[in-house]
């Protein structure tokens, strides 16, 4: 290419800035003066969603009042008046191709039921109910059924097990009793026999009893809670202190 018929179209600068505007964006973009303006279309594409063959292209001042059509695909962006900070508007000229991100009522939803939602362990839903917050800041549906479930199937009558209703709290030690659903309250819960007087019952609550052991020793707590392995029994007070 000649360079000097270059320079007379392009002009001092060989880079120009431009606002892009379209229906669905808004943005500030940097062109190559030297871009015919079949190459500059192909470039807006990927930023307005138009095709090439679809775009109206009209060059506005900063007034956004019109300055010329750009129209020719042969000639080079720098022929036409572009000056930085100019407006290049890009229209649809068939606007069945291109859905308006504008119009809600155009835009496909995905829309999930509340129970497959709630089943959902990485929703916000999920989130506050693990962290006690919100509707489930009392603890009493920190997890759905499905969930109870799930761990509670996997803790066994008779292991040893420790208890910690929440992070850093002293972990009390027991034996579970009982695993299942209650007539207290919906879902799963597990039913301890703590080895210290650090409980709630003797096994029963409200008449119906689903374990046995010394009254103030029993507890019913989530399954999350739990933790089985080996955990003997500790002598809170044993006589291996240094001093008295």
């Amino acid at each position: 290419m000649d360079h000097s018929i270059l320079n007379a179209v392009t002009g001092s600068s060989a880079v120009v800035t431009l606002f892009v505007e379209s229906q669905n964006s808004s943005s500030e973009r940097r062109f190559q003066k030297s871009l015919t303006i079949n190459e500059l279309k192909v470039r807006l594409e990927a930023i307005v969603g138009i095709r090439p063959s679809d775009q109206q292209l009209t060059l506005m001042d900063a007034g956004s009042k019109p300055v010329c059509e750009i129209n020719d695909d042969t000639r080079m962006l720098g022929f036409y008046p572009v000056k930085d900070l100019m407006t290049l508007s890009v229209k649809n000229t068939s606007p069945s191709t291109q859905i308006n991100f504008n119009d809600e009522s155009q835009v496909e939803k995905y829309v999930m039921d509340d129970d497959q939602y709630d089943r959902r362990r990485d929703t916000v839903r999920a989130f506050k109910r693990r962290h006690r917050m919100g509707r489930f800041a009392d603890g009493a549906s920190e997890m759905s059924l499905d969930e109870d479930k799930d761990l509670a199937l996997k803790i066994q009558v008779g292991s040893r097990c420790e208890v910690a209703l929440s992070e850093g709290e002293f972990r009390k030690r027991g034996t579970v009793r009982f695993v299942g659903e209650t007539a207290f309250r919906p879902g799963y819960w597990v039913g301890v026999e703590y080895d210290e007087p650090m409980g709630k019952n003797d096994g029963s609550v409200d008449g119906t009893r689903y374990f046995q052991c010394a009254a103030g020793h029993g507890s019913f707590v989530r399954p999350d809670k739990v933790t089985t392995g080996d955990f003997p029994e500790e002598d809170l007070f044993g006589s291996d202190l240094e001093e008295m």
